[in-house]
């Protein structure tokens, strides 16, 4: 998703997440490690989200990763994609969540309110009319609400490649699924997007 899309959890810069990553165990660790907070908190919160079914438990399961992350900073030399880690971490912590509590899937994500704007920028320009902002605003509308009503698993897994950046083998791989599959979600999406935009 182009990056003019300001509401939409903006993609993970896999590129200085890895050199944020890489400073974790040094003298700038702190900051090293706020930065990587900021930059995939909301984006886990929504994968574990899509798992447990909780904003209080997926926020939970987050933080319980990144302090993880914290704790084990100085081991991470050898994560060559720590994007996909991150990802994998928080799907496999909030698996062992759902067994350990025995929570089951039983609140619905759909009665919440989820307010993903005040975690990501908005957009701004000068160069913009304001015009222009009224035809992104109304447009960007259209888009999240046509991503909201794809199906649930169709509309992970787009986001996990659109909005996240992952490629069809790392969703593939991340979810427990053929690279087939993600093709076949990825061609519904595109299908289902089209149509409502049309």
């Amino acid at each position: 998703m182009p990056p003019i899309f300001g509401n939409l959890p903006v993609m993970i810069d896999k590129k200085r997440l890895d050199l944020e990553k890489n400073a974790l165990g040094g003298a700038k660790g702190l900051a090293a490690y706020e930065a990587i907070f900021h930059m995939v908190f909301t984006d886990l919160v929504r994968f574990a989200l899509s798992i447990v079914h909780s904003i209080v438990l997926a926020e939970e399961v987050v933080s319980d990763v990144l302090i993880r992350i914290w704790e084990k900073r100085r081991e991470l030399g050898t994560v060559e994609d720590f994007r996909l880690y991150l990802f994998a971490s928080t799907r496999n912590r909030a698996i062992n969540y759902l067994k350990s509590k025995k929570l089951g899937l039983t609140e619905n994500v759909d009665q919440q309110v989820v307010d993903w704007d005040n975690c990501t920028p908005q957009l701004k320009s000068k160069d913009l009319d304001p015009e222009a902002l009224i035809e992104f605003a109304e447009l960007n509308q259209k888009v999240a609400a046509a991503i909201e009503g794809l199906p649930a698993k169709c509309k992970l897994i787009y986001q996990l490649v659109k909005e996240d950046g992952l490629k069809y083998k790392e969703v593939a791989s991340l979810l427990g699924i053929s690279v087939k599959t993600v093709e076949n979600q990825m061609t519904i999406a595109f299908k289902k997007l089209h149509e409502q935009l049309d």
